[in-house]
């Protein structure tokens, strides 16, 4: 049976430990969604996973019957010695694990595939571009400037490093653009405060790693800069959802210890803006924007 929409597709980044290659992996909250919602506790559900070059076994999820109903894939028995040798080859050795990704994705009714981000073989993983979607411009126009040239190269060749949070992603980022000529939190008009974080030649760019419920404000500096800025393009780039579950989750585990260091309460994380969000909605207020724009995700990407 395939999946009903790609907005059914169950998809995360997992942080590689010693659990992950002798006994299971706890599914992340966020990326609870579709029929995995309805498995209740104590109940145990059979899968297969797929990995390396067209293996597979047949394995369990469980919805602990605990207070917090952890949901997670269990393969420690001896029918899933494959699946344990092959992470364990891709990763390294128990106590040698150097918190490498696992990318996890569902590929067909109850079956998973793991795909690993990298691992001992694969040292260089960037973040990347993902699936564009252009509104009045088409992809070869955008090809032909050099500043979304640029944009997408920085984007391509920032390095993902395992413990950065969006704010390092962000000041990577800037770093890197400024050098190139671009302009940092550009104010469009002086009598509103509003600004845009990157503009270089008509290009305005919102990198949009903030609060799912405030990213309706880039389109209002879109649509400020087209009437009063003369602006060519506005590119929002947003996490996908993967990615936006990892960094909240890095995030989240920072802020724990920064606040037991400080003894204070740590903040709480609502909604990352995600890609998937801003290409679900899009198709219901693109009428109201008549100039050129791009949306884009941000992800992980391995290089051998």
């Amino acid at each position: 049976m395939t999946l009903s929409s790609e907005q059914d597709i169950i998809r995360f980044l997992h942080r590689v430990g010693k659990s992950t290659l002798q006994q299971g992996i706890t599914i992340p909250i966020e990326s609870q969604r579709s029929w995995l919602v309805n498995i209740q506790k104590g109940q145990t559900i059979p899968i297969q996973i797929y990995f390396g070059e067209n293996k597979s076994v047949s394995a369990h999820l469980r919805r602990l019957n605990n207070a917090r109903g952890h949901l997670q894939f269990r393969y420690e028995n001896k029918d899933q010695k494959d699946l344990r040798e092959y992470l364990t080859n891709t990763f390294g050795e128990i106590g040698s694990v150097h918190d490498f990704l696992l990318e996890i994705s569902e590929v067909s009714n109850r079956s998973f595939l793991f795909r690993p981000i990298n691992g001992i073989s694969q040292a260089n993983t960037t973040l990347s571009l993902y699936k564009p979607y252009y509104h009045n411009i088409s992809k070869r126009d955008s090809y032909s400037m050099s500043e979304l040239s640029e944009l997408y190269h920085c984007i391509s060749t920032t390095s993902f490093k395992n413990n950065f949070t969006q704010n390092d992603y962000n000041n990577d980022i800037a770093e890197r653009l400024c050098q190139l000529g671009w302009n940092k939190e550009v104010r469009i008009i002086k009598e509103i405060g509003l600004r845009c974080d990157f503009e270089k030649c008509g290009i305005w760019v919102e990198i949009e790693f903030g609060n799912a419920r405030t990213y309706y404000q880039d389109y209002i500096k879109f649509m400020l800069a087209a009437k009063y800025r003369k602006s060519h393009c506005g590119v929002l780039l947003c996490p996908t959802d993967s990615l936006a579950q990892l960094l909240c989750e890095i995030g989240r585990e920072r802020a724990i210890e920064n606040s037991y260091k400080k003894r204070i309460r740590p903040p709480i994380y609502s909604g990352m803006m995600t890609y998937e969000k801003a290409i679900r909605e899009i198709q219901y207020i693109r009428h109201i924007f008549t100039k050129e724009m791009i949306i884009a995700g941000i992800d992980i990407i391995a290089h051998k």
